[in-house]
């Protein structure tokens, strides 16, 4: 198991269709007529040799505009964008997700980051460069989520209720001149795979600077989907 570290919003998921056709790798049929590829863009950002994987960015300003992705022996550009930062480079993993089998491979962009903001975005491929919609976490982490609120003496007082638990925390009034009338998910959220099951973590923010831990959505492919299929509330 190869664990991929997180760093998106939600965002999403469905954009970045090709530019270019695929490129196969020559076989010994005369019917394939394809080249191999033989030029790559301009810049390698994450490479698994042993996965035989690998992501290519050509820049424009801050920002990598146009990203190839490299399996086994064929490329496809997709017009999805990156930020030009090495710390946020883009993350891959290849294997298999949840219960299927199949050779899946996961690639995790960040947009765009800055103080209480991490917009992120997640592609799966199969290794013919189909893509497998993701589904949203955001909606279904605020569906599994109760959240009450009372304050007194310059308290504020906030209890979250999931999967029949009860978590319980308490701020100063003064912590924060930006206090929240609803939590809110939307401004972090970080894709991994951990223990071969795609996951979403979404701060749970209250002020820009405060938060009553993390969801933790975890994915399972479904009728040709990865959806949200389990909750968990983390505290740290």
């Amino acid at each position: 198991m190869r664990k991929i570290v997180m760093v998106m919003t939600g965002a999403l998921l469905f954009s970045g269709c090709s530019d270019n056709q695929v490129i196969l790798p020559k076989a010994n049929s005369v019917e394939n007529s394809l080249e191999l590829a033989t030029t790559v863009p301009d810049l390698l950002l994450t490479e698994n040799k042993n996965d035989q994987v690998a992501i290519y960015g050509r820049a424009q300003g801050d920002v990598f505009s146009s990203l190839t992705v490299q399996i086994d022996k064929a490329t496809q550009t997709y017009s999805w964008s990156n930020v030009s930062n090495p710390s946020f480079y883009p993350v891959i993993y290849r294997g298999s997700l949840g219960t299927e089998g199949e050779n899946l491979i996961v690639v995790v962009l960040t947009k765009g980051a800055g103080t209480g903001i991490h917009e992120s975005e997640v592609h799966v491929l199969r290794p013919d460069f189909t893509e497998i919609p993701v589904v949203d976490p955001i909606e279904f982490a605020m569906n599994q989520m109760k959240l009450e609120l009372y304050t007194e003496q310059g308290l504020r007082h906030y209890t979250i209720t999931a999967n029949e638990h009860e978590y319980s925390y308490e701020f100063n009034d003064r912590d924060s001149s930006d206090w929240f009338d609803q939590p809110n998910v939307q401004h972090i959220v970080r894709y991994d795979v951990q223990n071969h099951e795609l996951v979403a973590e979404l701060p749970i923010q209250i002020s820009l600077g405060h938060y009553l831990g993390n969801a933790i959505v975890k994915y399972r492919l479904h009728n040709g989907e990865l959806q949200p299929s389990t909750f968990e509330l983390s505290k740290d």
